[in-house]
């Protein structure tokens, strides 16, 4: 199972205001999600028991930071170093939780010929309640574009077509609840549900995000200290 929409839920608390948040924090909710996008290795890896794939590698967590430091150098604003140094304090602390509490391995030195990281702790968790626990991470996804919404209402800076990025959001929001109501009904009513097509509504939830955060990037100018 992924954690990542309570990785991020958590982070939330932390910085305490999303309508508040600094370039950096930007970063670090976007480094939070970028990890799990290798659900999509799954489909390749017939180890059930291999949570992490190459995005959980430090290795690539360090190339993927150095690379954006030099297009930001080549291509002024690309990011910005306060997002880039964001998005590698998300990942590494993505993959840091991975390794103490998703009782999987982590592929933690991808691509090095090494042997996975096997994890510190293992949560002793029934498989209906992790079903459950995937499904309410769409409210969360749910809440982000909530979040983005009403940020971009109270934003004073100007952004194209604003009123069809909300309206696109909310159409994102609805999605995330029938998600979230589609695979409850199923276990509800003890019908036979595929764990993999849960994983792939989680790819695209995360996909949508990660797309919705960069488009808005700009409106995050605000710098606030975390904590």
């Amino acid at each position: 199972m992924i954690y990542t929409g309570f990785y991020i839920i958590s982070s939330l608390f932390v910085i305490h205001k999303f309508s508040t948040f600094s370039k950096i924090n930007l970063g670090i909710i976007v480094g939070l999600m970028v990890p799990d996008l290798d659900i999509f290795f799954k489909y390749f890896n017939s180890s059930e028991n291999l949570h992490g794939g190459p995005l959980h590698s430090i290795i690539l967590a360090l190339i993927i930071f150095i690379f954006l430091l030099i297009m930001n150098e080549i291509k002024k604003n690309y990011l910005g170093k306060k997002i880039i140094n964001g998005l590698f304090i998300g990942i590494v602390v993505h993959i840091f939780f991975d390794i103490l509490i998703s009782g999987q391995k982590i592929s933690f030195y991808w691509p090095l010929p090494i042997n996975p990281v096997d994890s510190l702790f293992d949560l002793k968790i029934s498989s209906n309640a992790l079903y459950i626990l995937s499904c309410f991470q769409f409210l969360i996804f749910r809440y982000i574009g909530y979040r983005l919404n009403a940020l971009l209402i109270k934003s004073n800076f100007p952004i194209l077509n604003q009123g069809k990025t909300i309206h696109l959001i909310s159409n994102f929001m609805k999605i995330q609840f029938l998600f979230f109501f589609l695979f409850l009904i199923l276990f509800v009513l003890k019908i036979k549900y595929s764990i993999l097509l849960i994983d792939f509504s989680m790819l695209c939830s995360i996909i949508f995000s990660l797309y919705c955060l960069y488009t808005l990037k700009d409106i995050f100018n605000k710098e606030t200290i975390i904590g």
